[in-house]
């Protein structure tokens, strides 16, 4: 996130995952990532990951995320949901995909 905190328009939101992927070898602490990121008047953060299992599937977390960034994208929620579910994966997949994108949405709803 803090790679792309130039580009954020300054009324912009920033919505992101509290637990890094660590790509690189010398990832700054994440003391001082989250006190940057603490800087900013508009975000959410949140741990995909731990909301994805609190859903009942760990695989869901990007669904979480995309939940997260709805109401900052300018589609209606609905939209969102019918366009980003698989439905030839099965109903039990889809129900559990709808689950995590409303978990993230309400997450960043009450921010």
């Amino acid at each position: 996130a803090l790679r792309y905190l130039p580009y954020l328009n300054k009324d912009g939101w920033l919505v992101t995952n509290t637990k890094p992927y660590m790509n690189i070898p010398n990832y700054p602490e994440m003391e001082k990532v989250m006190a940057e990121l603490n800087k900013l008047p508009h975000k959410v953060l949140l741990d995909v990951e731990t909301v994805a299992k609190e859903i009942g599937s760990p695989r869901t977390a990007n669904m979480v995320m995309l939940g997260a960034a709805t109401p900052f994208l300018g589609i209606d929620y609905e939209k969102i949901a019918d366009g980003s579910i698989f439905r030839r994966k099965g109903d039990e997949i889809v129900s559990v995909n709808l689950k995590a994108l409303q978990a993230g949405y309400e997450i960043a709803t009450k921010v």
